[in-house]
């Protein structure tokens, strides 16, 4: 989801406020998509913009869709008052400065006791 939203972020003049708006254009189904090579490709123009993303494999419109949601649900409720992310807690989180994504495999185990 990080990728995607920093897709629009990018398209968007690098703000809040435009990324906002591309997600909302989105989510009221205003874009195109094909299929290509087995994968489903979104296309949209907000503000004289063109964006096109390339939806990962086994991903569908209704995916997409939620993938919109999610993320227009995070920079509405992810900034640090509780609210709408700024410009620089976008920022931020696009660059991971948390370093909370990571490419290791993580596993939990539990003990289950049998009876």
């Amino acid at each position: 989801m990080r990728a995607f939203i920093f897709s629009i972020w990018v398209h968007v003049g690098k703000t809040t406020s435009g990324t906002i708006t591309l997600l909302e254009t989105l989510a009221a189904k205003q874009y195109t998509t094909a299929e290509q090579g087995g994968r489903y490709v979104v296309s949209a123009t907000v503000q004289g913009k063109s964006f096109t993303y390339e939806m990962p494999e086994g991903q569908n419109g209704a995916s997409f869709l939620e993938m919109v949601r999610e993320s227009w649900r995070m920079l509405n409720i992810g900034g640090a008052s509780g609210g709408e992310m700024t410009d620089a807690e976008l920022r931020s989180y696009l660059l991971d400065e948390a370093g909370q994504v990571t490419d290791c495999t993580v596993a939990a185990f539990t003990s289950q006791a049998r009876y």
